[in-house]
């Protein structure tokens, strides 16, 4: 599937912003019958906007998919269910590359919300890709902190995310 943009569309640039929920809690662990003890839990969640819409929360942000899209265009399960089985009730976009622009076409609306009137192609410039990409590096060097505060591992490696900006920002300034 090739995404085509109407004449009215072509000059339309989309924002896309990102926030992060972090909950911190504390529960029983390995309780047996003699012992147990109350550990920190860190509960946290992606929340993305496009033009200040917040996406369907009932679909789970894939940031995997999301850097591959990045990479190379193509279609990818870029929002999975929250039970996390895509087929359950995922959807994917079909991400298209031009010298300026990355352009997503996704398979449903992406907003919970009905009254939003929008239609479901979305065209991003790469710097304001780079933004999301260095905003989202931000919450999660905000998460990891918390969670080494809390004596919990971090599981993600930022720095992926690092070098696919530096090779955008590169690509950016070869293309001009």
């Amino acid at each position: 599937m090739k995404i085509s943009l109407n004449k009215v569309d072509e000059n339309r640039l989309d924002v896309l912003p990102v926030d992060m929920e972090i909950d911190i809690r504390k529960e029983y662990k390995n309780i047996t019958r003699h012992s147990g003890r109350m550990v920190h839990v860190i509960d946290w969640r992606i929340a993305l906007y496009i033009n200040g819409n917040k996406l369907d929360e009932d679909e789970v942000f894939v940031e995997e998919e999301f850097l591959k899209s990045l990479i190379c265009p193509g279609k990818y399960p870029m929002f999975t269910c929250t039970c996390g089985i895509f087929g359950c009730g995922g959807y994917y976009v079909e991400v298209n590359h031009k010298d300026d622009r990355l352009f997503w076409l996704t398979e449903q609306s992406p907003f919970k919300e009905q009254f939003v009137k929008t239609s479901n192609k979305f065209a991003f410039s790469w710097n304001q890709i780079i933004d999301f990409l260095e905003e989202l590096i931000h919450k999660f060097d905000e998460l990891k902190s918390i969670m080494i505060t809390h004596d919990l591992n971090f599981q993600y490696d930022v720095e992926i995310y690092r070098e696919l900006i530096k090779e955008m920002k590169g690509r950016a300034n070869y293309n001009k």
